[in-house]
């Protein structure tokens, strides 16, 4: 395996990791035990991929809003925020709309938030 794809493989497992962490806290999104668990990000060949907590299905996660995507706009911006951490190596800063991680938008507690950022930050997603 190349460098270049151990590197982002760490970068998906970090991301995977702050999924489980935002699906273990609050409203639980991207979790769902009665259908396909955890939403994670999985890299087949040279693409990228996220697969749904609900729908199971492979969405395609650059920009454009996919079907099989079972969460709203906001959460579709995170998708990509963590699409560019994971692609480019470097902070997105919720480029894509609603803040990212430090957006006020998800009607979580805000000790949840405070939990998930700070794990965000110790994994070196956020700064």
């Amino acid at each position: 395996m190349s460098k270049k794809l151990e590197e982002r493989q760490e970068r998906i497992a970090i991301v995977n990791r702050i999924i489980m962490e935002i699906g273990n806290r609050g409203r639980k999104f991207f979790y769902k035990p009665n259908h396909y668990g955890y939403a994670h990000f999985v890299q087949e060949g040279k693409s990228l991929w996220y697969i749904d907590d609900y729908t199971g299905a492979k969405v395609y996660p650059y920009e454009r809003f996919d079907k099989g995507f079972s969460h709203g706009g906001t959460l579709w911006g995170l998708i990509n925020d963590f699409r560019y951490f994971i692609i480019r190596g470097t902070h997105s800063n919720g480029k894509h709309g609603y803040g990212g991680l430090h957006g006020s938008h998800w009607a979580y507690p805000e000790e949840d938030m405070v939990a998930i950022q700070q794990l965000a930050r110790e994994l070196g997603y956020i700064e």
